[in-house]
């Protein structure tokens, strides 16, 4: 079972919500539903206004992969470098700054500053 925590100058407290292995859904989507104020502005990816800091809360090693769309805007509003940008896969160093709208949700253990 995954675990996400969300903090944000919005919140009067950590939130924590406990996520099923199988749940599947984005990072905005689970914020939505547990009413966490994340900022959206068009839930598609297309405005970067989700974005936020995402940070594991476990070790473990695995291989990030950002879709096109969501390491241009994370580029484009300085939250990701050139180098971060061009590689296919970002292996150990995660990048700090995610979309939420396009961060699926898994089986970890995570902290969402917003």
């Amino acid at each position: 079972m995954g675990n996400v925590s969300f903090v944000g100058m919005k919140l009067p407290d950590r939130i924590q919500v406990d996520v099923d292995h199988d749940a599947g859904g984005s990072l905005l989507d689970l914020a939505r539903e547990h009413r966490i104020p994340l900022p959206c502005d068009c839930m598609r990816g297309n405005c970067g206004a989700c974005a936020v800091k995402v940070a594991p809360l476990r070790c473990e090693t695995s291989m990030i992969r950002l879709s096109a769309r969501e390491r241009y805007l994370l580029l484009t509003a300085g939250k990701i470098s050139k180098v971060q940008y061009h590689a296919d896969s970002l292996p150990d160093h995660p990048p700090l700054w995610r979309l939420a709208c396009e961060y699926q949700v898994a089986d970890e253990k995570i902290m969402v500053a917003f």
